[in-house]
Order: C-alpha cells, then sequence, then structure tokens
C-alpha cells in the first residue's frame, strides 16, 4: 500500500483533467511521401476541421520505459502518458496525470507514484524550467517543434503533425478516441497499416 502524509494512497486514482483518462490509438510516423499525402488529403476533405495549433514539446522518458511518456508542452503543462495495453494495431493508453504549474503537493506525489525516479525532482515549488533541468538530468531528454492539424469524424480525432526532433523531421498521423472497434475502422478507411503503429516514446528510442 502507497501512502501520503500517513494515508493510503488509492493506487487507482485518476488526476487526468479537461478530457478522456483512458482513450485508444493508432499513431504513425512517415517521410512525406505521394502516398501519404493521399491520406491526408482525404483527413482535410472528409473529417471536420477542428483547429491547429504549434508547440515546443520536451519529452522524459526512462531507459526501458517508452511505454510511459513524461510531456511538458510549451514549459505550461505537464502530462504522464502510460500504455495499458495492445489490442491488434490499436492501443490503449492512460493519461495518468496533467497538471499546469504551480504544482498541487498530492498532483507532485502522484507524478511519484507513476514514475518512480521523478519523485524527488517533483514538487510544488518546481517551475517549468527547473523541472526540466532536474528531469532531463534522469531520464533520455528530446524537445521536438510539432505543428498540429486537428480534425474530427464518427468519434475519433485525427491529428496530421508535422514533427522536428534530433534533427529529422517527419509526418505524424494520430488517430485517437474512446472506442477501439471506431478507431480500427478509421485506420482501414485511411488505408493505414496495422505494423506501423508507432507510439512517441518508441519512435524517439529508436532515433
Amino acid at each position: 500500500m502507497l501512502y501520503l502524509d500517513n494515508r493510503p494512497l488509492n493506487p487507482t486514482r485518476r488526476a487526468a483533467a479537461n478530457g478522456p483518462d483512458r482513450f485508444f490509438q493508432w499513431r504513425g510516423f512517415f517521410d512525406d511521401t505521394s502516398d501519404l499525402d493521399d491520406i491526408v488529403q482525404v483527413v482535410e476533405k472528409e473529417f471536420e476541421t477542428q483547429g491547429e495549433s504549434d508547440h515546443i514539446d520536451r519529452y522524459f522518458l526512462l531507459p526501458g520505459r517508452s511505454n510511459t511518456i513524461t510531456t511538458l508542452c510549451d514549459n505550461e503543462t505537464l502530462e504522464v502518458h502510460t500504455m495499458v495495453s495492445t489490442d491488434g494495431p490499436i492501443e490503449k493508453w492512460e493519461r495518468s496525470v496533467k497538471t499546469t504549474f504551480p504544482m498541487k503537493r498530492t498532483t507532485a506525489s502522484i507524478i511519484g507514484t507513476y514514475v518512480p525516479k521523478f519523485r524527488g525532482s517533483c514538487s510544488s515549488v518546481a517551475s517549468a524550467e527547473t523541472l526540466t533541468d532536474a528531469l532531463s538530468k534522469k531520464s533520455r531528454y528530446y524537445e521536438a517543434k510539432v505543428a498540429r492539424r486537428h480534425f474530427e469524424r464518427n468519434g475519433v480525432t485525427a491529428e496530421v503533425e508535422t514533427v522536428d526532433v534530433a534533427g529529422k523531421s517527419k509526418i505524424s498521423i494520430v488517430l485517437r478516441g474512446d472506442c477501439p472497434n471506431k478507431v480500427k475502422s478509421e485506420v482501414d478507411s485511411l488505408g493505414l497499416q496495422a505494423g506501423e503503429n508507432t507510439h512517441f516514446g518508441a519512435y524517439l528510442n529508436d532515433l
């Protein structure tokens, strides 16, 4: 049993906000080929546009734990994502933590529960800058420039991203939703390949 301030800490507690705690996902990374252009054109034409955004994302990965991804977005929001399971080509993920700065003490403790090596670095007095400095010394650290376009159809969100990291530029397509069958249906309808499903942690580890 885990304890916080002498009280039992429920290991199933979910601290995520502003979205589903758990979701199903397919992601691929590609060079900008003509085949991919055709897929992007279908998304642009047949999905509903939800907007676009640019980000500087910082990723912290522990050796051998690419399925747990700690991300700092624009020095404003810290998230911890963990892959729960895979079902064929679709992965099930959990957003365990989503927080802004300054962090609450309880949130900092929850981060330490999911990523024990980060426990000492995460505190209510940590800023984005000091946390980046501390976590980068304890993990494999990557900084990515991400231009993201958002779309939606049939309860599935689609994101088309240009990802620049470690001197490499890739196009990433992400399909995400609450229902694995709906996500799988969109993977099939777009002609994407199950074997190309690659989450961000696996992609970064292969750089």
